[in-house]
């Protein structure tokens, strides 16, 4: 599989922005897709997770946002976003509930962390870690069509869910990801951006099944998840300065066979 090139060489540097990634711990992560994919290692499950988490990174990057957050109770995410050029956080889970209160509970703390790090910053973007189909050019559009408001909001492919969510450094209380995260952004004031669903498909799949990574597949995903889905050794040639995001995933799999 040839990956697609996500790299958008126009694209400015958007030092107001800082997009926060959580992930779950790897043997909790993407259930539904291991179920869904059920041929698959444990071993090259966790790589695909890991994979896409890069992927959605580096399509960010290129896109000129270059503070990123990535927040995760497992090391090995914690390593590889580091790797890659991220702020890693390390979750605290005492006392957290299970499930998506869990996540949007993350997703906060790693948001009061990027406000304390970066005051001029003017807007977090919340942004779900397994978007292996996202390009810089559709990051830099929804970033901009943005701009101006409070709260915005980007569904997935159903309408329902929440992929991308953006908001004014000001607002400080948890996100509601999960089920009927759409409408629930939407009630507390995010203005649901392209609601016709015409433009950013990439941006659109987030993979929860095999259905929806044979979607992104047809989309075209980046070299990461390109490699792990070819069952190669090492993602192709970074380009870009994304040699990091690529000495990320080569370490990774080293600690996985040595494991």
């Amino acid at each position: 599989m040839e990956p697609t090139s996500h790299t958008d060489a126009g694209a400015t540097r958007s030092g107001d922005v800082v997009a926060v990634l959580a992930v779950k711990r790897l043997a909790e992560a993407k259930s539904r897709l291991a179920a869904s994919r059920g041929r698959a290692s444990d071993g090259l499950h966790r790589d695909l997770v890991l994979a896409m988490l890069l992927d959605t990174m580096d399509a960010l990057r290129q896109a000129g946002v270059d503070r990123i957050v990535v927040i995760s109770p497992d090391t090995k995410v914690l390593t590889a976003a580091h790797a890659a050029g991220a702020t890693s956080v390390g979750e605290d889970r005492i006392a957290q509930p299970i499930g998506a209160d869990r996540l949007n509970q993350a997703f906060a703390e790693a948001s009061a962390l990027a406000r304390r790090r970066w005051p001029t910053m003017r807007t977090v973007m919340l942004v779900q870690a397994d978007l292996p189909a996202a390009t810089a050019p559709s990051m830099r559009a929804v970033i901009d069509a943005a701009r101006g408001l409070p709260q915005a909001v980007l569904t997935d492919r159903n309408g329902h869910g929440t992929t991308v969510l953006l908001r004014g450094r000001g607002i400080t209380e948890p996100p509601r990801f999960g089920p009927g995260s759409a409408a629930a952004h939407r009630a507390t004031g995010a203005v649901e951006l392209d609601p016709q669903h015409r433009r950013w498909p990439d941006l659109r799949t987030d993979v929860d099944t095999a259905a929806d990574l044979d979607a992104a597949q047809l989309l075209g995903v980046g070299r990461h998840t390109a490699a792990v889905l070819d069952g190669a050794r090492a993602p192709a040639p970074a380009t870009n300065g994304s040699a990091q995001s690529e000495t990320a995933t080569k370490r990774l799999r080293a600690t996985r066979d040595a494991s």
